[in-house]
């Protein structure tokens, strides 16, 4: 896919936003359009023509996360130990063999957090990234919720902040949403400075 000009984006704006009846999701998308804009300039005018950066491929830039899996959450009334029967911890488990081997993996870091706090809806896991939205979902269980749980995470890194509509997200992972952090303007200043 061929990627868009300054000029091709600019005008691209100009025609949402003079649309005489612009919906919420249309200023959204220029909201977006426009802070993405604003970064590539910057990014060009600050590595100029005499940059030693690889160039950025096609489809944009590469975005990695980090799927925190609660490994401390239990089906009600189970034990706590042993820690290898917690459906938190297979869930972790079920989610790094599924990366294996796949292109995904080399974008994703699994890592187990010892508790979410979402105990009255396990199982827990969260998607984070520098400069991007967080998510916190409930309700993931290791047999049903892995493929859906990656495809999200898929989602995620193809958005430009991390934003994922309701409608983007996999079903499962519409109704088990418990919430959303818009990112820090300190990471977004760090991303786009290039400090982080």
């Amino acid at each position: 896919m061929p990627r868009l000009s300054v000029a091709d984006c600019e005008a691209l704006l100009r025609v949402i936003e003079a649309h005489q009846m612009p919906t919420s999701d249309s200023l959204r998308v220029a909201a977006r359009l426009r802070r993405r804009l604003e970064q590539a300039v910057r990014s060009e005018a600050s590595s100029g023509p005499s940059s030693a950066r690889s160039p950025a491929p096609d489809h944009g830039e590469v975005r990695s996360c980090t799927l925190h899996v609660c490994t401390s959450c239990r089906s009600p009334g189970s034990p706590r130990e042993p820690r290898e029967h917690r459906l938190g911890f297979i869930l972790h488990e079920k989610l790094c063999m599924a990366l294996e081997d796949q292109p995904l993996q080399r974008r994703v870091e699994v890592r187990s957090a010892e508790c979410l706090s979402v105990c009255p809806r396990p199982c827990g896991i969260a998607l984070s990234s520098p400069g991007s939205w967080t998510y916190l979902f409930g309700d993931q269980h290791p047999g049903e919720s892995v493929h859906d749980i990656l495809e999200c995470v898929s989602h995620y890194l193809e958005a430009i902040d991390g934003f994922m509509p309701r409608a983007e997200r996999p079903k499962p992972l519409r109704a088990s949403i418990l919430g959303r952090v818009p990112p820090s303007r300190r990471d977004s200043d760090r991303v786009e400075s290039g400090r982080i």
